[in-house]
Order: structure tokens, then C-alpha cells, then sequence
């Protein structure tokens, strides 16, 4: 009899003796899940999952609701009339607080809350908010725009936060200065009408929170474990058909649920979903611990909670055990005595036919060997090809710019670089061209004397030395750059190098550091700065034994000025009396405003009896200024100046800001529009 027909003979006998097991069908659940908002394409996956049945498979009978500013998901699903529910970053914000809530799923990878402004607003940063009415939900769900705010050094007692009305037009007609949006929803609405907006984004302020959070209360979690993971297993799966059927799901939601929004603007929500939500390259509903982590440090930083203290056992896991059924153990038992009847059944063929198999063996393992070794280098090639595509989509599509450098020596000395290749955003950031097989003396001349530096940097990297990052001005590009080295193991004295232009953020440090030094009235610096330069300019002058003179001045009847001409008169005289002064200084003098009507002018290598001639040459010039008022009546004002003179009395900035301030006081009780000292400080700066 041929074995291999004895032995399928005996797997089919004894197969035909297996019972036929039938489960009755699952009992359904009623199961309400609490939307954040009304119906849109946002909700695409529940969507799917109730209309392709997922749900049902599993037993469960799930009923959507739509959200609106009484049905918020937190509060439906802690008052128990919601067990599953989405949310945004106030999931974690209130499990931070205490609430029992438990994530399920991250749905959306990247936040869509964006804070919406017109363009013709002047407002192009967060920093430009100040002042401004800003549309928010309320302190708690917009917590990323109060990140955002804390982060950049913002106070909220500085932005006038008004509560979100929900309708773009109070942005359209600038009831408000900023609305908050999604960038998958508003944005459409100003594209259709043509008006031009700029978008305030968290994610460009260090502040990237998850969004669309699929979560559930630890009481059900705890009630229900089973339930809870049918309902994630499902609601996913439903997630994964929305983002392959898109077109499919909004024919749904046309049909069948009272959506206000046009085609158009589903197909818009759609294309920007996908942006947020990266199907094909996260697994859809993926949370990072550390992510979360990073979310509760913000708002611990953000003062809007104490502590991470209840964030363990916020990120959903199944460890709980799972029970087998009764059924299970019998059926068990007795597939194991199948396979030992199989196992005794084999064996006998298998001695029946040891001749055969000992005069095949030796064929048959030459045979595999070959068949594998094929396979083998089949599989190597085929993950080669993938590998190098999937390499050249990396390489071609980067932002950041890359480059596969050799370093070149003379003299056993780093002496040049080689560009073996490059990406094309590499030579987009830095401004060259074919650049690849050249030298970086012949692209970038001048830059061996401009940055000497980096041959010395590349060159340790080269040599096998641990990765480098540092920032650098290249001179002859004009350009500033983020520098990331490393060692290239595959090539001798090789590195490749990652670059990023960031050229416009040091030109904004540098704006703002300026804006920080300046009294934005007058353009000269604020009294912080002037404090600065001062303490420098007196070390300086102590150290070397040189004159030096302060002049404190204050305007005369300032504060009439503005009681009987208004603030933007005062505002002109300030104004005018700051161009005055600095037209007849020298450029190594110091001046500054100290606030309101009081200015500070420290004049360097300059006696008492100089300092004089300066103050009261300053004195007359005023009283023949005056600025033109709305009505075209002009505006005459004077200013009262005290004069104190570097003595070792007065060694230190506080003192002689002192007794030049007393000098200013009897200046203006003697009658203002005057310049006085002492005498005895005439005598001792002048000697």
C-alpha cells in the first residue's frame, strides 16, 4: 500500500470523529459613545464601524451621539451617560486632576487645533496675541493654547481670552482677534469666501499633543475588560476602513446623518485628516508613554495641573487575563490523543519505509540545500531593492539637508571635503548647485579663512570620533546653520552630515532680544539696559581713572501735558525730546528711558564742568522744540536736568544715579526748566 495514502487514510478517519461544537450567537450590548462635535468626517471611523457591522460582530450595539457645548465628551462619560467617548487634550488635563479616565486610542498623531487670524490682522506670532481678543473653549479644553502660551513666556492676564462662540464670522467681522479652530474644518470656510488668514499652530512652539483620543472610565475598564477590548479592537478596524473607503464614508454621511458641511468641504476634511492621522505609516491609534509623559510635564510646567501623580493607569493595556471557555480543555484532550494515534501512525510508516527514505536522502538534502540557497539570495536581493527604494524616498524627500562627505588631508592634516552626494534639500537650504564629486573650497570659497572650525570638527568625526552637533554662520552663504556629524563606518575617513537652516530663527532671537533691550516709545534702551551698559561703562572708567559724568532729566509739567492734550501729545513730546537728545550726543554716551517723563544720560570721559556745558545746551535746544497738536497748535515744553560727577564718594552706579537724582530735585523746586549740581562736585571731577 503507498504510505503516503495509508497515512492521509488514517488523518481522515480519525478527523471524522472530531464533535461539531455550536455557540449560540453573542448577546448584544447597548453601547453610547459621546462625539466631540456635531457630525462631520472627524468621526469617520464610529461611522464605519456601525455601518460595515464591526461592531455587531462582536456582539455590541453602539448608538452615536453628536456633541455641541452641553455634551461635552469628559463629563458625559464621568456622569455614566456615555461609557466610550473622544476627546482632545482635556482627557489627560482632567485625569491629571483626579478623574477616573482611561485612553484607548490616539486617533490623530498631531494636534489640529490652530488658532485662525486675518492677515490683514498684523498678527503673525503668538507673541503679537498680546493685548488681542482670542476665542478659546476655556481654560481647561485648550490646554495645548495655554501651553503654547506658558512656553513662550506669555501671561494669560496679557491676552483677553473670550469664550468661543463657534462661528467663524466673529472672526470674519473681528468680533475676535483670534478663533480657535481645526485646521481641518475653519480654514475651508475663509479659502471659499477668499479671505486671507495665517495660522498659529502649537505644533510650531515646541507643543505637540495627541488629538481625537478614544477613551473610556476606569469603571468600565474595570466592570467590563472584555467589552472595553471589542470596542477598541472594532473602533479601529472601523478607523481603517475610513481611511482606505474615504469617498465610501462621505456618501454615508450625506445620506444618513444631518451633516451641515458640502462635499467639498468633507473631501477637504478629509485630505487634512490623513495629514494628522498618518495611516500608512503609524499604526493607527498608537500612544507612546512617553509622549503622554511629555504632554503632563507640560502642563505641570503650565501650572494648570500640580502633578503627574495620577498619570499611571491613564494609557490603556490589555494584560487582563483572558478565560477560555469550558469547551476548550475536552476538545483540548482529546486533539492531543488524535495527534499521538497520528504521531504511532507515522511511526509505523516511517519504518515501513526507511530503505526508500535512506536512498532519497541524500538527494533530497542537495536538493533543499540548493532551494534554500536560492530562496536565500531571491530574499536578500528583493529586501535590497525595497531597502535602496525606500532609502531614495528618505534621501530625496528629507527636509533636512544631507550629505555623504569624505574628508581629504595633506600632510596627515585635515585639508578639504569632498561632497560624494547629496540631497536635494541640501543644496536648496544652502543655496549651491551640483555640488556633488566637488570640493567645498571650490563651492564655498573663503570659507577655510571664514570657518576654520569646521574642518577641525569634521575632521574628528572622520576619524571615527562620537557625533557632533553645533551651530554655525557661514559667512561667505550669509546663512546660519544646525549641524548634525556622524562617523560613516561603511567608508574610510567618510562622515555624513545633516544640516538645517536657521537662519530667520536667529534673525527673530536676535529682534527679539533687541525688542527686550528697547523702550518701544523712543527706541532707546529701557532702563534694564541702560543699567547694563552703565555698570560697564563705570568699570571701565574705574579702571582706568577717567572722568565721567550722569545727567538725570525730567520733563516739566509732563503730566499736564497729557491731561490737557491726551496721551498721544505726551507720546509726540517724548518722542521728539528722545531725537533731540540723541542729535547732539556723542555715540560712545549713554542714554536711556527710566519710565514715564524721566530719562538717563551717562557721558564717559566727561567732567562735571563739560557735563555741564552738555546739559545746559540740551536745556535750550528744548525750549525752542515743540510739536505740532491735531488742531496745529503747536506744543512748547521744557526739561529739568541734575548733574553728578565720578568721585570716590559717589564709586558705584547707585549712588551716583542718587545724588544725581537729588540734584534733579532741586533743579525743579528752584522753578524747573534749570540745570543744577553741587559745586563741591564741580570741584572734584574737574581737578
Amino acid at each position: 500500500m503507498n504510505p503516503i495514502r495509508a497515512f492521509s487514510f488514517i488523518l481522515s478517519a480519525l478527523c471524522s470523529t472530531v464533535p461539531v461544537f455550536a455557540f449560540p450567537a453573542p448577546q448584544q450590548d447597548i453601547i453610547d459613545i459621546q462625539l466631540r462635535w456635531h457630525h462631520q468626517f472627524q468621526f469617520a471611523g464610529y461611522y464605519a464601524a456601525v455601518e460595515k457591522g464591526f461592531y455587531r460582530e462582536e456582539g455590541l450595539e453602539v448608538r452615536l451621539h453628536p456633541g455641541d457645548p452641553a455634551h461635552q465628551p469628559v463629563q458625559e462619560v464621568l456622569s455614566g451617560r456615555a461609557q466610550y467617548a473622544e476627546g482632545n487634550s482635556e482627557v489627560l488635563f482632567q485625569r491629571l486632576r483626579g478623574e477616573p479616565l482611561v485612553a484607548l486610542a490616539a486617533i490623530f498623531q498631531h494636534s489640529p487645533s490652530i488658532l485662525l487670524v486675518r492677515k490683514d490682522s498684523g498678527i503673525d506670532s503668538v507673541h503679537d496675541l498680546a493685548g488681542k481678543k482670542v476665542m478659546l473653549m476655556n481654560r481647561t479644553e485648550d490646554a495645548d493654547f495655554l501651553t503654547m502660551f506658558v512656553n513662550e513666556g506669555i501671561p494669560l492676564s496679557q491676552i483677553d481670552i473670550i469664550p468661543s462662540s463657534y462661528r467663524i464670522d466673529d472672526l470674519i467681522t473681528r468680533k475676535a482677534d483670534a478663533f480657535n479652530a481645526y485646521s481641518s474644518n475653519e480654514p475651508f470656510f475663509l479659502k471659499q469666501r477668499g479671505i486671507p488668514y495665517n495660522v498659529i499652530a502649537p505644533g510650531n512652539y515646541r507643543v505637540d499633543f495627541y488629538s481625537d483620543i478614544f477613551f473610556t472610565s476606569e469603571k468600565e475598564l474595570r466592570s467590563r475588560p472584555e467589552r472595553v477590548e471589542k470596542m477598541l479592537r472594532t473602533t479601529l478596524k472601523g478607523w481603517r476602513y475610513a481611511m482606505d473607503h474615504p469617498d465610501e464614508i462621505i456618501d454615508l454621511l450625506i445620506r444618513r446623518y444631518p451633516v451641515d458641511k458640502t462635499r467639498a468641504h468633507l473631501e477637504f476634511e478629509a485630505a487634512e485628516m490623513r495629514k494628522l492621522i498618518f495611516p500608512d505609516l503609524i499604526e493607527i491609534g498608537h500612544m507612546n508613554p512617553e509622549r503622554w509623559q511629555h504632554m503632563a510635564d507640560a502642563f505641570v510646567k503650565a501650572g494648570l495641573v500640580r502633578s503627574d501623580d495620577f498619570l499611571d493607569g491613564f494609557i490603556y493595556s490589555a494584560r487582563s487575563p483572558k478565560h477560555l471557555p469550558a469547551w476548550v480543555v475536552p476538545v483540548l484532550a482529546f486533539a492531543l490523543a488524535v495527534i499521538a494515534l497520528i504521531l504511532a501512525a507515522a511511526y509505523y510508516l516511517m519504518q515501513l519505509n526507511r530503505r526508500l527514505a535512506s536512498a532519497q536522502h541524500q538527494l533530497h538534502e542537495v536538493n533543499r540545500a540548493l532551494s534554500e540557497e536560492i530562496d536565500e539570495r531571491k530574499t536578500i536581493e528583493a529586501n535590497l531593492r525595497i531597502s535602496e527604494t525606500r532609502y531614495r524616498s528618505l534621501f530625496g524627500n528629507m527636509v533636512e539637508g544631507f550629505a555623504f562627505c569624505r574628508m581629504l588631508y595633506r600632510n596627515g592634516q585635515p585639508d578639504d571635503i569632498q561632497y560624494i552626494e547629496v540631497n536635494p534639500a541640501f543644496e536648496t537650504l544652502t543655496g549651491l548647485s551640483a555640488v556633488t564629486g566637488k570640493k567645498i573650497t571650490e563651492v564655498v570659497p573663503g570659507i577655510k579663512a571664514s570657518n576654520p572650525e569646521v574642518f577641525e570638527i569634521y575632521g574628528r568625526v572622520a576619524a571615527g570620533g562620537p557625533p557632533e552637533k553645533f551651530e554655525i554662520f557661514m559667512s561667505p552663504l550669509n546663512l546660519w546653520f544646525s549641524v548634525s556629524a556622524y562617523h560613516a563606518d561603511t567608508d574610510t575617513h567618510c562622515f555624513v552630515t545633516v544640516i538645517e537652516n536657521i537662519t530667520e530663527r536667529k534673525l527673530l532671537q536676535r529682534n527679539y532680544e533687541q525688542m527686550a533691550q528697547t523702550d518701544y516709545l523712543t527706541g532707546l534702551s529701557n532702563r534694564r539696559h541702560f543699567m547694563q551698559q552703565a555698570e560697564t561703562e563705570l568699570a571701565r572708567t574705574l579702571r582706568y581713572g577717567s572722568a565721567l559724568a550722569l545727567l538725570m532729566l525730567d520733563l516739566d509739567h509732563f503730566k499736564q501735558i497729557n491731561d490737557n492734550h491726551g496721551h498721544r501729545a505726551g507720546d509726540k513730546v517724548l518722542q521728539a525730546f528722545s531725537t533731540l537728545c540723541l542729535s547732539i550726543l556723542r555715540e560712545s554716551d549713554l542714554i536711556g528711558r527710566l519710565g514715564g517723563e524721566e530719562f538717563v544720560i551717562m557721558l564717559p570721559e566727561t567732567c562735571v564742568a563739560e557735563a555741564i556745558g552738555v546739559a545746559e545746551r540740551l536745556r535750550k535746544i528744548t525750549e525752542e522744540v515743540f510739536v505740532l497738536l491735531e488742531n496745529g497748535q503747536a506744543l512748547y515744553f521744557t526739561v529739568s536736568i541734575g548733574i553728578a560727577g565720578l568721585d570716590e564718594r559717589y564709586a558705584h552706579l547707585d549712588t551716583l544715579l542718587q545724588k544725581a537724582d537729588q540734584s534733579l530735585y532741586t533743579a525743579k523746586s528752584m522753578g524747573r526748566n534749570r540745570i543744577h549740581t553741587e559745586a563741591s562736585c564741580i570741584r572734584a571731577a574737574c581737578r
